[in-house]
């Protein structure tokens, strides 16, 4: 909770000087103008480090952790790691500069927050909130306690989508594929470049649920096929017997978010553009896939690439509501869908009790 609120005070001072910056070239001093850039960094710094220092610094925490450490000591010792080619860059940079595993998470996490903090000035209207969302959201325990690998192709991605509006298709490619080398799932969102900015209607979405889901009826030889196609260290492991089932909190909030998200943009929803439609469209996919998809083996983390946007998009859309009653009353719902859903996810994710190396 104390990270949390460093976290959302300094993310409010990053934004409110930003914006006073910008005004005070018409009317200040040099003098008082670098005096508000000495505070705008102060800031930036107090909104990384809070969280990146609870990250980075862990010990033992979540699932992942301990098979981390197990990688680190199979690439030392040379006897190979079949893990992605930029994780494993970092491992070997690590060990060749004597350094001990820690040093990999603080590498690895300071890439993904740099990310993430890039990601919220680029899309966000109200930093604060996108914080808070990602937090309430999971994305906090799930991608920065756990999956660090994939926080960093999620930044990536997250990174890229702002390309498909500009229409710098290499770009979008290049950024994904950076993605891909920390986690393979990246490569999922190359076709995604043809298809997150298009003019698709609502109903699509439910007809292509309705298609989809048949093959909840044979979706195990499905999975027998890509796990040997694609990723056969997991065809022995339990993804492979994963049974089709709802993970209802998960579901609700995705959903509440997502009527939230239709709710805000009302009748405009068949005239957004750029990266609004996006937006939109991530939303939507991953309805899908929550529904009809929870079949596939870790299927969340294709969800996160879709839905994670949401931190960005809801603020930039409260922005545009007149009363702020409504405003704070439409975020709150979100926060409580949010929080019901951590509530159930912080026992299996195994990040409490929370140990530090500190």
């Amino acid at each position: 909770m104390i990270m949390l609120g460093l976290t959302l005070v300094f993310a409010a001072l990053w934004r409110n000087f930003e914006k006073s910056i910008l005004m005070s070239y018409q009317t200040d001093s040099q003098l008082k103008i670098k005096w508000k850039y000495g505070i705008l960094l102060v800031s930036l710094f107090g909104t990384f480090l809070p969280m990146y220092i609870i990250n980075a610094g862990m010990s033992y925490v979540g699932n992942d952790y301990a098979n981390y450490v197990n990688y680190y000591r199979n690439i030392a010792s040379g006897v190979g790691q079949d893990v992605e080619y930029g994780y494993k860059l970092i491992n070997q940079l690590v060990i060749k500069a004597g350094l001990d595993f820690q040093w990999v998470y603080f590498i690895t996490c300071f890439i993904a927050y740099i990310l993430l903090i890039v990601c919220i000035r680029t899309y966000s209207s109200n930093y604060a909130v996108s914080y808070l969302l990602f937090f309430t959201g999971g994305f906090f325990f799930l991608l920065g306690l756990n999956q660090i690998r994939q926080f960093v192709a999620v930044g990536c991605v997250l990174l890229a989508f702002q390309f498909i509006e500009k229409k710098k298709p290499l770009i979008y490619f290049g950024l994904v594929i950076c993605g891909g080398l920390f986690h393979i799932t990246a490569f999922v969102m190359l076709p995604f470049y043809f298809i997150l900015g298009k003019r698709i209607h609502l109903s699509f979405y439910a007809v292509i649920s309705l298609i989809i889901l048949p093959i909840n009826f044979f979706f195990n030889d499905i999975m027998v096929w890509l796990f040997k196609t694609f990723m056969p260290r997991y065809l022995r492991s339990d993804y492979v017997s994963r049974t089709y089932e709802l993970e209802v909190p998960y579901l609700v909030m995705i959903i509440v978010t997502v009527v939230v998200v239709l709710f805000l943009i009302g009748k405009e929803t068949g005239e957004l553009s750029g990266i609004d439609r996006v937006f939109l469209n991530g939303c939507m996919i991953s309805v899908v896939l929550a529904t009809v998809c929870s079949w596939l083996p870790e299927y969340a983390r294709f969800v996160y690439y879709f839905f994670i946007p949401t931190i960005f998009y809801i603020p930039k859309l409260l922005n545009k509501m007149q009363k702020r009653l409504i405003r704070i009353l439409v975020l709150g719902i979100v926060v409580i869908a949010d929080l019901v859903y951590v509530f159930t996810i912080i026992g299996y994710s195994n990040v409490l009790p929370y140990k530090s190396i500190f």
